[in-house]
């Protein structure tokens, strides 16, 4: 009584990965998955640590070719927020010949936004424009990102590689 007990935990990094894996993998049992599906689902799980998220991921026949190609051509990917473009593996993506964008802490945007009476992240959205022809675009916070994102392709021929939304 009264000594501190010393607890072990995995410190090597792939083993933390493999372990978390292993923990989710029971979870998406009851789904027919392919093998990239499911990786998928276990990192969106992996990430909010909740593994009720499997009963509302919805991933199109399409995205996860449509995806991997933008990679492969050195697409960039632009984001809704900051928090979005930390989680991008960045020395990856470069390799690969694209970079991350997030406009959403540019002063300008911020002034654009309340000139107009929007938010920064649509005023983000418009400011990218034609530049996420053929590229990723990751929603990860706000949702009038995608509205806009949503409204520019209804009105135009924009047409990203791949969508990721998870707004709040």
């Amino acid at each position: 009584k009264g000594e501190l007990q010393i607890m072990q935990f995995i410190t090597d990094p792939m083993s933390i990965e493999t372990k978390s894996m292993e923990i989710i993998r029971p979870y998406l049992e009851s789904y027919t998955l392919s093998d990239n599906e499911a990786k998928i689902y276990s990192r969106i799980i992996h990430a909010a640590g909740d593994p009720e998220y499997a009963k509302v991921i919805s991933i199109h026949p399409q995205a996860i070719e449509a995806g991997c190609s933008a990679l492969r051509a050195g697409k960039d990917i632009f984001c809704d927020v900051e928090m979005v473009r930390t989680g991008i593996n960045k020395k990856t993506l470069n390799k690969l010949g694209g970079n991350v964008h997030c406009l959403i802490s540019d002063e300008t945007i911020a002034q654009e936004a309340k000139k107009q009476g929007l938010t920064r992240s649509m005023i983000a959205m418009r400011t990218f424009g034609q530049r996420m022809e053929g590229s990723i675009v990751a929603i990860g916070n706000a949702p009038t990102a995608l509205f806009e994102l949503l409204r520019i392709m209804k009105e135009t021929q924009l047409r990203p590689a791949l969508i990721i939304g998870v707004p709040v």
